[in-house]
């Protein structure tokens, strides 16, 4: 054999080896350091953990309420202060926002004790004892101050608070919306 096939030969030997050890070699670097990488997520809102379970049953509401759509929830007090208006604002015009698919998401407001009739009419009103029980699934928090994203199983998994820019919730929507198939 002459030194160019020999050469030609070792370059093939080599691609070979290069074309399964090189995956193999870069699979277990990532995976020993797989905490040195952000990873991320593609949401913005913040994640609810661990989700509460919204309970139809003890809010009152049909069983199958949260069947196939999406929840926005906020809850407020009695009476519907400034925040509560806005919170209204910002669901109604979300689930305005998303055209076609607006069926797929609706508006639940709780309310502790008897609502003003001020609250709007875009949101179904939880009362008295239930919505102070479903208040207690959020472990006391200032829930006045976020709007939460129920998922179609009644879990509450995302919250947004009032003061961050609206566009984010109608952005995690249509993604969700998107990949649910």
């Amino acid at each position: 054999m002459d030194e160019k096939t020999v050469k030609k030969n070792r370059l093939t030997l080599l691609a070979l080896f290069a074309v399964f050890l090189v995956p193999a070699l870069g699979s277990w670097l990532l995976y020993a350091n797989i905490g040195h990488f952000n990873l991320g997520t593609t949401n913005r809102g913040e994640f609810v953990q661990p989700p509460r379970l919204l309970d139809p049953a003890v809010l009152g509401l049909p069983a199958d309420y949260f069947a196939h759509r999406f929840t926005l929830v906020y809850a407020g007090g009695a009476v519907c202060d400034d925040s509560c208006r806005q919170a209204q604002r910002v669901m109604q015009g979300t689930q305005l926002a998303l055209g076609e698919q607006t069926s797929r998401v609706q508006r639940l407001y709780l309310a502790q004790g008897a609502p003003a009739g001020d609250a709007g009419d875009a949101a179904l009103t939880a009362r008295d004892a239930s919505a102070k029980d479903a208040l207690k699934a959020f472990g006391g928090e200032d829930t006045t101050r976020y709007i939460y994203l129920a998922d179609a199983k009644g879990y509450v998994v995302l919250r947004y608070p009032l003061s961050g820019d609206p566009k984010f919730i109608l952005m995690d929507l249509r993604h969700l919306l998107g990949s649910e198939g």
